[in-house]
């Protein structure tokens, strides 16, 4: 959340996005990515600008991908849940301990999406 930029009551931000355990393209294993994104807390939108990857070990990869258009945020979706921390102050999950590395939002993350529960 300290990395978010604020310009009135829009916010740019990157989001980190993990992969499930053992996730690969091609012959490499990766962690996640950063989603850069720009949500518009007013207007409830986003604007997806760009995309990193992060492979296993934490070498990241370049950003790709231009700035699109902004567009409403789906109900239910991940953008959303994004929008609700960032905009609104959710904690979905309130035990879940603060990441203080990438490496520990994997180990964090990936039991989540194995379980969907709050550990």
């Amino acid at each position: 959340m300290g990395g978010v930029q604020w310009s009135g009551r829009t916010a740019k931000l990157r989001v980190l996005q993990v992969t499930e355990g053992g996730f690969k393209a091609g012959a490499e294993e990766f962690w996640g990515g950063w989603r850069h994104e720009v949500i518009d807390c007013t207007a409830r939108t986003i604007a997806h600008a760009g995309f990193g990857s992060i492979r296993a070990g934490g070498r990241e990869g370049p950003v790709t991908g231009d700035l699109r258009s902004a567009s409403p945020l789906p109900a239910g979706s991940t953008d959303e849940a994004v929008a609700k921390v960032v905009c609104d102050g959710w904690k979905p999950f309130a035990k879940v301990p603060v990441a203080s590395s990438v490496e520990a939002a994997v180990a964090i993350g990936r039991p989540l999406i194995e379980t969907g529960a709050e550990p």
